[in-house]
């Protein structure tokens, strides 16, 4: 659920012991069929997720459709709740695409030349973002419309014409990685999905979850299957002070397909004070390249530069992503020759098995290029945001500092850089965001 506004949910990642990763992933494994099942039921009805008739998601779930597959009624109530997170974000999407949908032209559009393939012109989607700021006194999420107008680009590249509707544009959200949030259940008392028991002095965390075995049989003894997990000092620190709340388990997926699930240890917290904005005495304004990823700077409420600018060159990084996208599209083109020649012959001819054997091999190569190709990329964004924030705690000794996002931000920048799942910029505008960043937490929103 959403807490109130001085109330805010901090999430800490705890994972798992390895006698229970085993269990914990199977559960995750069916709790996502059924989740994904529940999405791709309610698609079709996703208006009726805008008003949210309940405060819990799962209430508004369980009012419009059964469980696809009967896992227990609490397990229900918890694997609802996610579908319907799921669901009501996508309806604040869908409103959020009924701003930018009178904006959508083919100037946003830059045609294919001899030279140059078609692609987005973002000056014109930067001035249609400027242009829908001032026309409204909600100009909503720039980082979200941002995110729609391109996603709707994108649309048009691969169709040749604008989505005229938000489903038509937008796939079914389905999970790819489990995830259930407990908030369904009971309490971490009386829950019967999971039961969960915390000593702050011992630092320890006791839980127990209720899980399928290999043949998919649910234990009645699941209660006395307890493990005790160490909690870190931040996580005590942060207990004693909030108030802690139902759990969620998760499914963390590694570059390489490693897997393995984490328990999300909530805290609700009073949210910290932060100071008025006529009391900033320094503000640090950042942006990117293309020679030169990042270029920050600091100056004074005077516009007085502190400081040399920082610049933070990538080096080699770019000739590295390309080179691997070439060896993917190489891979690609040999995929598409063997089908071709598998093709030629009919199905049970051992003509066929040259082409059959080798494609699972082509197929796995290219698998691992594009995680590496991710990973790289997910690694530069944390050195980038981690680099923006230690310019901002040097430079925040000599006062207060605020921090200015470029309006063309991403949201994946914005969540690393504020420690945010789902973030909202509190003013009209993301330029004039201040940013706190909080050391190994992730602010939660139910």
């Amino acid at each position: 659920m959403r807490t109130s506004r001085d109330q805010q949910s901090l999430s800490y990642p705890l994972r798992l012991p390895d006698e229970i990763q085993a269990n914990a992933l199977r559960l995750l494994d069916v709790s996502r069929e059924v989740i994904n099942l529940t999405v791709t039921a309610l698609w079709d009805r996703l208006d009726e997720f805008t008003p949210r008739t309940n405060t819990y998601a799962y209430k508004q779930v369980e009012e419009m459709i059964a469980p696809p597959l009967v896992h227990g009624h609490r397990q229900w109530r918890c694997e609802a709740e996610q579908a319907g997170r799921i669901l009501r974000g996508q309806a604040e999407r869908k409103q959020q695409f009924a701003l930018i949908l009178p904006l959508l032209e083919q100037g946003m559009i830059q045609p294919k030349t001899d030279t140059k393939r078609a692609g987005k012109n973002r000056k014109a989607i930067k001035q249609a973002l400027v242009d829908l700021r001032e026309a409204t006194s909600d100009g909503g999420n720039a980082v979200e419309l941002q995110s729609l107008i391109e996603q709707s680009c994108n649309f048009y590249l691969q169709n040749g014409c604008f989505p005229d509707t938000y489903e038509e544009m937008q796939p079914v959200p389905i999970l790819k990685a489990g995830v259930l949030p407990y908030a369904g259940d009971d309490g971490h008392r009386m829950g019967q999905t999971y039961r969960m028991s915390y000593d702050l002095d011992q630092k320890r965390l006791t839980i127990a979850l209720r899980t399928p075995d290999e043949q998919g049989i649910w234990a009645r003894t699941w209660r006395e299957n307890t493990i005790q997990m160490t909690l870190p000092d931040r996580v005590i620190e942060r207990a004693r002070a909030g108030k802690p709340l139902a759990p969620t388990l998760r499914e963390i997926v590694e570059a390489d397909g490693t897997r393995y699930a984490v328990l999300d240890f909530i805290v609700e917290v009073p949210v910290e004070k932060q100071l008025p904005f006529e009391e900033i005495q320094t503000v640090l304004g950042f942006d990117w390249g293309v020679r030169v990823l990042v270029t920050a700077s600091v100056v004074d409420l005077d516009g007085k530069q502190i400081g040399r600018p920082f610049f933070l060159d990538t080096g080699p990084f770019d000739g590295r992503q390309a080179r691997l996208r070439r060896q993917i599209d190489q891979l690609k083109a040999k995929v598409a020759r063997l089908e071709k020649q598998r093709d030629r012959f009919p199905v049970g001819d051992p003509r066929r098995k040259p082409s059959e054997d080798v494609l699972p091999i082509l197929r796995r190569e290219i698998s691992r290029c594009w995680r590496k190709y991710e990973a790289r990329n997910n690694d530069l964004g944390h050195l980038a945001a981690n680099t923006v924030l230690v310019l901002a705690c040097a430079h925040q000794r000599l006062g207060s500092l605020a921090l200015l996002l470029p309006s063309c931000l991403s949201l994946e920048w914005v969540q690393r850089l504020c420690g945010f799942r789902q973030y909202r910029p509190p003013g009209r505008s993301l330029d004039s965001s201040r940013t706190h960043h909080r050391t190994g937490e992730t602010s939660c929103d139910h």
